[in-house]
């Protein structure tokens, strides 16, 4: 049997850099390999950043400093070092990293592109949205006082949950079908896409 040349699927940036951040955030909680997420999480960042420049979004973690462009590229490669580390071995094929401190990092770039997805798209999925809840009541300090809507995702108090409950969560949500007719992404059963 010949294998078929399947169909083509077109997407846009912002739906890649979607689908990247919803399996991220579910890789998150489901406490899977730190170096993938970050991987995922750090692309879906720069196509969300490249974005954002081009709207006036400002990213919170890569902030354009128009006034120090040398402190700008400065402080850029200190949060690209990780991903650049993942993506390259050109000119560094022996060098090692510690990872143990990329679970910070990456909750960071996570939350940014969270943001600048909400100021860009305006619709954010279920994973964007819980993600987001829990990342505000974990942090809760860093938060209260930002306005109401920031105010009531710190009392829905998601930071005490286990992360085996919050995928529990997104996999219930998959099956009541949290998000409206018009921003579902094709999926195959089982399996997000």
């Amino acid at each position: 049997m010949e294998d078929k040349i399947p169909e083509p699927i077109w997407i846009g940036k912002i739906d890649e850099a979607k689908r990247q951040l919803c399996e991220a955030i579910r890789m998150f909680f489901g406490e899977r390999d730190p170096v993938a997420i970050h991987t995922l999480v750090a692309a879906a960042h720069q196509v969300l950043f490249d974005i954002a420049r081009r709207q006036d979004v400002v990213s919170i973690v890569k902030p354009v400093d128009k006034s120090s462009p040398s402190g700008e590229a400065a402080h850029n490669k200190r949060i690209n070092f990780a991903i650049n580390f993942m993506k390259h071995a050109d000119k560094d094929p022996d060098t090692k990293i510690n990872v143990s401190p990329l679970s910070l990092l990456t909750q960071d770039l996570l939350m940014d592109a969270v943001r600048m997805l909400q100021c860009i798209d305006g619709n954010l999925p279920i994973e964007a949205k819980t993600f987001w809840t829990w990342f505000v009541s974990h942090r809760r300090d860093e938060f209260e006082g930002c306005g109401p809507a920031i105010d009531s995702m710190i009392q829905q108090d998601l930071a005490s949950w286990d992360f085996p409950r919050i995928s529990m969560f997104l996999k219930f949500a998959d099956i009541i079908g949290d998000e409206p007719e018009n921003n579902q992404m094709d999926r195959t059963p089982g399996r997000r896409t």
